[in-house]
């Protein structure tokens, strides 16, 4: 089995003991930045390339890029879709997940509670509504690869609006809880890893772990974070993250969490490539599992 990792060029601490630990599960390791990767069309298909090598001859990919190669990260995965090659992350992942209204548009067509969201072009088309949202709100870019700006009252809302105004793309804009309980929960095929605020271990109730499971698999992530706010006696999802640190993870839950992502990229990548049809399978009993909870 050989295991490939896409990652940014500066490899951090959690990279390379990644690339270590692999080598236990995995008979060939590379790891690949991002930023090295071309694609190449070869007769009548596509294919990625780290110098010499075809990433398509690799069994598993265990995708580490940050939001600003999102677009990049995405043709990519489409390609090792397209030839049935194991991913810790499906394209959905990028298409929607780093999408800053996407991502609330496609949970609440889901029935996944979100926190309200707005979405304009312009602060005139969005003025009368910032009077009356619940303050603080979180303004985001939809398109911008960055982070997102805290904003506490209408004023400091319009005057950031009309500065942003100049770039010419859509603002959202999105409510939050000054109270709120804020939920990272790090998913691992099945299993869930929840950290309460910046570092307690936190134990997720059946709604919240359904919460969570539903939106990785709604987003094809097998592997990703999931934030979560609990406010008003309501759970929701509020981000979503395809580059969690999992070391915070283990030091929280002392669990050896890179060790667990690894295993679950090795056996279903075994899965897949020795008998697909029996993987589709696993994926409906998935699929069945949480949509039964509904």
């Amino acid at each position: 089995m050989k295991l490939c990792i896409i990652g940014p060029e500066s490899r951090s601490d959690t990279e390379i003991e990644l690339m270590d630990k692999a080598k236990a599960k995995f008979d060939s390791v590379l790891y690949t930045p991002i930023e090295m990767i071309r694609i190449e069309t070869i007769k009548d298909n596509a294919a990625p390339f780290f110098k010499s090598v075809n990433l398509l001859d690799f069994d598993a990919i265990f995708i580490r890029v940050e939001k600003k190669n999102s677009d990049f990260c995405y043709v990519l995965l489409k390609i090792f879709e397209q030839h049935g090659i194991f991913t810790s992350l499906g394209s959905d992942s990028l298409l929607y997940g780093y999408n800053e209204f996407l991502l609330p548009f496609i949970l609440k067509n889901n029935k996944i509670q979100t926190p309200k969201t707005y979405l304009a072009m312009s602060r005139t088309a969005i003025e009368n509504n910032i009077e009356t949202m619940i303050y603080p709100v979180l303004l985001k870019l939809p398109y911008s690869k960055t982070g997102t700006i805290v904003l506490d009252s209408a004023d400091s809302a319009k005057g950031v609006v009309d500065t942003l105004e100049v770039l010419k793309q859509p603002v959202t804009l999105q409510e939050t809880f000054e109270d709120a309980e804020i939920l990272s929960v790090l998913v691992v095929g099945n299993d869930t890893f929840a950290i309460k605020g910046k570092n307690k271990k936190y134990k997720l109730t059946r709604d919240e772990t359904d919460m969570a499971m539903r939106t990785s698999k709604l987003l094809k992530a097998a592997i990703c974070q999931i934030n979560l706010i609990k406010a008003n006696n309501q759970v929701m999802v509020a981000g979503f993250n395809i580059k969690p640190r999992l070391e915070t993870y283990s030091k929280v839950h002392d669990i050896d969490i890179l060790a667990k992502c690894l295993s679950y990229l090795a056996k279903h990548a075994a899965i897949k490539k020795e008998n697909p049809v029996f993987n589709k399978f696993l994926e409906w009993i998935r699929d069945m599992r949480w949509k039964a909870d509904e």
